[in-house]
């Protein structure tokens, strides 16, 4: 690991522990240079960004907000953790999508949650193959990247199944295979019907 990406990565779990901190003192006052208002809008606006499949600069939107609300314990901070996670399930950074999943297992009372954020914990341990297909779409390589995400793919309501099913069909679209990836981005929106990206993909795919 680089100089560069260690600093990165420190600074990420500080950030990380920062948070847990504030959300674990439960009433606790802390002063903000922000109001509430001002949180509701950056995370709107990391909203739209996120639904635009711009998942780096909507992370870095939702961290804008959770600092801006740092200190408060409210449903506002674990709705901006959740969606900060599925940005970065969606970039392919797995150990910091753990981070904050665990960040939320701690903060989140509600017990339903709880057994979601461990499931999808469990799960994410064994995701480190995925990351290498997102790595092969990064480098062009598409092809590779469909084979290795089709022996994962399965909409079986897993996230490891959910997440080659979608990057297949990001491969096949790459590869020029278009009715294929209208097909599957079409079955993928069966199950998860709130997808922006998969939305567009298929508005996209269905002209081609």
């Amino acid at each position: 690991m680089s100089i560069s990406k260690a600093t990165a990565c420190i600074k990420r779990q500080s950030f990380v522990r920062h948070c847990l901190l504030a959300l674990a003192i439960s009433g606790a006052l802390l002063f903000s240079a922000c109001s509430g208002k001002d949180v509701e809008e950056l995370r709107s606006s990391a909203i739209e960004v996120f639904k635009s499949g711009d998942y780096a600069a909507a992370e870095q939107l939702f961290d804008e907000a959770l600092s801006a609300d740092y200190g408060r314990v409210s449903e506002v901070q674990l709705d901006i953790l959740r969606y900060r996670a599925e940005c970065e399930l969606r970039q392919g950074k797995y150990g910091e999508a753990a981070d904050t999943y665990e960040a939320l297992l701690n903060a989140d009372e509600t017990a339903d949650n709880k057994e979601i954020y461990q499931e999808l914990l469990s799960e994410l341990g064994s995701l480190d193959s995925l990351s290498g297909i997102s790595a092969s779409i990064a480098e062009g390589s598409y092809q590779e990247a469909y084979d290795a995400a089709a022996e994962l793919a399965a909409l079986d309501g897993s996230l490891t199944g959910k997440l080659a099913w979608f990057n297949k069909a990001v491969s096949a679209e790459y590869l020029g295979n278009y009715e294929e990836a209208y097909e599957l981005f079409n079955e993928y929106l069966k199950l998860y019907p709130d997808d922006a990206e998969a939305k567009k993909e298929a508005d996209f795919l269905r002209t081609r």
